[in-house]
């Protein structure tokens, strides 16, 4: 990595395993050569995980050659990482015709728009590349081929009789890179001369590219062939600025599920309606601050030891203990300091503090026994009330709440699982997980409607049932509910206040519509009292908390 002398001229030695241009990749030097790494270590897995079926694809371009290109876009666009081409010439021996594509693409209007979506989604930038770079691909192979030449297929009539010359000079130079791009890999078998041929052929590469670029009215040229692919640019760029949540939210939900690129063909699948209700719960969970500051409340807690593994320490300072005989005047009884006030008993006190005799607080605290460790994030469990008395306003909280929690868990790829409650008989499990990716059904639950009675014991025991499981053992527990009912299972609550103190997990209750938080009050951790006010339709509206308790063993 010592400048553009290790620019590699072969694409075939650089690499099956993408040995980075980061040499000529323009990162400030004081951020040293393990972020270099980083960076050509983050490229490398975008080429390999998200890019491979793009670059796979059959084409005439020899495949190292598609993994460079790919690789100079995609530092580009995804890493904000402006490819510095230090030495043209050389640049050129090794790409050829793309170079002058390349600089057409950076002085297009879509790429800055490109790079700030991007910025905002890696996922939404990723589905970019996958769009650009078949279409450069084919660009340079139809109008390196005569007999399928883009003017003679008509679709460049309009160019004036001036520009047939420069029209036939961009195919050659494409054809002369092709044809380099092939000799590249042969000549590797050709013996010692090989290097000398492959030179040469660089130098004529190089002379016949910089003619072009001197030609008047090149690059009006190249902006003409480049239309179809800044249509296409502006196209998705328009798709993502109004569609981007909805394409997060997709690719959370559904991780290995290619969307064709485009959120316009989301509306051909069976669930455009569900897509439409969660564009709509977003929307509505965004424009309320009450909700969301109770979201990021829950959502930011880690996770805690479990409680067999804390214990007292003599050296924690949150509870006393005990009184005793100490020298320490940090934890001196009053009684104690107010011999300081007295000449008489001011000797006294030095000389009991010389002693060890002072009455003083004994202080412990907890601190945790084992190995050292990381604390991970924490799993999720949200128990959904779906109950008739929760039809209307309190549905649509209780949708937006859950979208926006099953986002945020996602997004810190912490594991989910959501329970929906009525009756006795109402009753369904979601899991969003490593092991498990029940998205379909997720997205039946923004449709379904809430109807019917409930029951807290059969909610309480299926919560407590998912507890012990081994993913969501010291998960926290969030209830979305009106309160409405009573805990009538006494053995439930027990073992409820026995698991909690064994997983140590802290349970969150979202009371909607109500004063009071019914069966719940005896296990909840935290309680928010919430009001909320619909418009007409029923689609948008606010939230406001009223009250928020917490409740302390």
């Amino acid at each position: 990595m010592q400048g553009s002398e290790s620019f590699p001229n072969n694409p075939d030695a650089a690499s099956s395993k993408t040995r980075s241009l980061l040499s000529e990749s323009k990162i400030p030097e004081n951020r040293g050569l393990r972020d270099s790494l980083i960076l050509q270590n983050q490229t490398a897995a975008v080429l390999e995980r998200d890019l491979r079926s793009t670059i796979a694809f059959p084409r005439t371009i020899p495949r190292p050659v598609r993994e460079k290109i790919a690789e100079i876009l995609t530092l580009e666009i995804l890493f904000g990482q402006p490819y510095e081409i230090k030495d043209p010439e050389r640049f050129i021996g090794t790409f050829g015709a793309f170079y002058p594509i390349l600089l057409t693409l950076r002085n297009s209007r879509p790429w800055p728009k490109l790079r700030k979506i991007a910025r905002k989604s890696r996922g939404a930038g990723t589905a970019g590349l996958k769009i650009l770079l078949p279409l450069i691909y084919e660009i340079m192979e139809r109008f390196s081929d005569s007999s399928t030449s883009v003017l003679h297929a008509g679709h460049l009539k309009e160019l004036d009789a001036g520009m047939e010359e420069i029209l036939s000079q961009f195919e050659k130079i494409l054809k002369e890179t092709l044809l380099m791009w092939g000799n590249t890999t042969s000549s590797e078998f050709s013996g010692r001369n090989a290097q000398g041929i492959r030179n040469s052929e660089e130098f004529v590469l190089q002379e016949a590219v910089l003619d072009f670029m001197q030609k008047d009215g090149y690059q009006e040229f190249l902006e003409k062939i480049m239309e179809g692919v800044y249509w296409r640019m502006n196209e998705f760029i328009s798709e993502m600025e109004e569609n981007l949540e909805l394409f997060d939210t997709l690719a959370l939900l559904f991780p290995q599920r290619n969307w064709s690129y485009s959120v316009k063909e989301l509306k051909k699948e069976p669930f455009y309606v569900q897509l439409k209700m969660l564009k709509n719960y977003s929307t509505f969970f965004e424009k309320n601050p009450d909700l969301r500051k109770i979201v990021d409340f829950i959502g930011r807690r880690e996770f805690d030891p479990p409680s067999d593994r804390i214990h007292l320490s003599p050296f924690g300072k949150n509870r006393i203990q005990t009184v005793r005989f100490s020298d320490s005047i940090n934890n001196l009884l009053p009684m104690e300091a107010a011999k300081l006030l007295n000449p008489s008993l001011k000797k006294k006190f030095y000389a009991e503090m010389l002693e060890g005799k002072l009455l003083t607080y004994q202080l412990l605290g907890k601190y945790y026994t084992g190995p050292p460790r990381i604390k991970p994030r924490g799993t999720m469990i949200v128990l959904v009330d779906t109950s008739g008395s929760m039809h209307g306003a309190p549905q649509t909280l209780a949708k937006s709440a859950v979208l926006a929690m099953a986002k945020r868990m996602l997004s810190q790829q912490r594991d989910m699982k959501v329970i929906l409650f009525a009756s006795t008989s109402q009753h369904l499990e979601i899991e969003l997980s490593s092991r498990k990716k029940m998205s379909e059904k997720f997205l039946n639950f923004l449709l379904y409607t809430f109807g019917g009675g409930t029951d807290f014991n059969t909610a309480l025991a299926s919560g407590l049932k998912s507890l012990k499981e081994k993913d969501f053992q010291g998960a926290d527990l969030l209830f979305i509910t009106d309160g409405k009912s009573e805990v009538s299972d006494e053995l439930v609550l027990a073992r409820w206040e026995e698991a909690k103190k064994k997983y140590n997990a802290k349970v969150y209750s979202l009371i909607v519509g109500s004063s009071g938080a019914g069966g719940l009050s005896a296990i909840s951790d935290y309680t928010y009292f919430v009001e909320m006010e619909l418009d007409s339709e029923g689609s948008s509206g606010f939230v406001r908390l009223i009250e928020s308790t917490e409740q302390k063993a």
